[in-house]
């Protein structure tokens, strides 16, 4: 047998060819996918909780661009924009982010803010450039999904404020966030001016910030500000005299207490009668009145004689 014979007969080799278990082409795809889902996986649990909060105007908000702020900072996002059921008002669509979604409980407060000019008031500037944004003041109830939000921004945020009542007998020249002064310093803000339950007189319902509240006792008398007196003759000359430039344009409301018999400190909700000027007494007054308290929900304190003659507030 010739040697090309014998190697006729060797076996031949198998060969094989190694193939993937797939193509490596779907790698690219399959990657892509799963990049896409973790992406907007994440991108959900971003955006949160959904809420609903009505407006009765939502002008200037788009969705997916109006962001929703606390503290200045951003804490969601309008997401989706449409009219309820009966047309009257616009149901605002938000996505509250997850780490911050305990701002939406009961009691929480939403408004827009926007450029406002008015008597007294001039807020929301930096939004001329930057647009419309939501603010948000978070709440203190039961978790919530659907609010009814605010025609403008509350007058005061402040919780522990003395809240009081006015009664006079004419609207005075008073508006939404007139100042309220004691000696001149702004110690409170008005928060409306309407007709009383009965349309006999009209209620001016003010707040007295928390620190300022030991000042108001039960006989304290208050009076509004018409922002200028102008007095005086042809030979005397005349005088012209300004509480401040906001109470020229918007009016204001003053007060003061006795130095003697001042009453036991306000109470929440307490009536007080609003006079049109002050009486010359009043503005002699002058009781020396410690205005630190240790409970700001409440004043706690008492006047009491000191050894000078004038008075002093000791807490309970």
């Amino acid at each position: 047998m010739s040697e090309r014979d014998a190697h006729h007969h060797l076996p031949r080799p198998i060969v094989r060819k190694m193939r993937w278990p797939f193509p490596i082409v779907w790698l690219v795809p399959i990657l892509a996918a799963g990049l896409a889902v973790y992406y907007f996986y994440g991108r959900a649990q971003e955006r949160g909780e959904k809420i609903i909060v009505l407006f009765d105007d939502a002008s200037g908000l788009k969705p997916g661009q109006t962001p929703v702020d606390y503290r200045g900072a951003q804490v969601g996002e309008v997401s989706k924009l449409y009219l309820s059921d009966d047309r009257s008002q616009v149901k605002v669509e938000i996505r509250i982010q997850n780490p911050v979604k305990d701002i939406a409980r009961e009691g929480a407060q939403f408004w827009i803010e926007r450029p406002e000019f008015s008597a007294g008031n001039i807020s929301g500037l930096s939004t001329v450039f930057s647009g419309p944004f939501i603010q948000v003041i978070p709440g203190s109830g039961a978790p919530a999904t659907q609010f009814v939000g605010l025609t403008k921004a509350p007058v005061t945020t402040e919780q522990n404020g003395l809240h009081l009542i006015l009664h006079t007998a004419q609207s005075p020249s008073l508006a939404p966030d007139s100042p309220v002064y004691y000696r001149g310093i702004r110690v409170g803000v008005v928060d409306y001016v309407r007709l009383a339950a009965d349309a006999t007189q009209v209620d001016v319902s003010v707040v007295i910030h928390a620190r300022y509240a030991p000042l108001v006792h039960l006989y304290s008398k208050f009076w509004s500000v018409s922002g200028a007196d102008l007095k005086g003759g042809i030979f005397t000359g005349i005088s012209l005299k300004v509480e401040s430039i906001r109470a020229l344009i918007s009016g204001g409301v003053a007060f003061a207490t006795p130095d003697q018999n001042p009453g036991p400190p306000a109470d929440q909700g307490q009536e007080f009668d609003l006079a049109a000027q002050p009486n010359k007494e009043w503005l002699t007054w002058s009781p020396k009145i410690s205005i630190s308290t240790s409970n700001p929900d409440k004043p706690q304190g008492h006047l009491e004689k000191s050894g000078t003659g004038m008075e002093k507030i000791i807490q309970k």
